[in-house]
């Protein structure tokens, strides 16, 4: 089930922020989109809970999840502005260690 939350934001206009979270076999999903209006974060929510509830919908999503090496060679690769000395260092670092092999889904802030 979906729930809205009502958030004032720093310019003062309201947003709504739409969160959905499904939990089968164990295995928790979470999504969360932002808008402008009430009546289009209750439509997302209806929309995305009918895609999730299609049989194989979870699995499908689990199946296109890159590694954290892949994640950052394709940021490298579609990123719109130059990327810094620095910026590239710590990138290549970070391939440089283990946690690079693991999916996305499965790296944590305290990582």
């Amino acid at each position: 089930m979906g729930t809205i939350i009502e958030r004032r934001r720093a310019d003062g206009s309201t947003g709504y922020s739409a969160r959905i979270v499904v939990q089968r076999a164990g295995v928790v999903h979470r999504e969360t989109q932002t808008f402008d209006r009430r009546a289009a974060a209750t439509a997302w929510i209806k929309r995305r809970e009918r895609e999730l509830s299609e049989p194989g919908a979870l699995d499908r999503k689990k199946a296109d999840d890159p590694t954290l090496g892949e994640a950052i060679d394709r940021y490298i690769r579609e990123s719109r502005k130059a990327i810094g000395r620095t910026k590239a260092q710590v990138l290549n670092a970070i391939k440089a260690f283990p946690i690079a092999e693991r999916p996305c889904s499965e790296v944590t802030n305290a990582e």
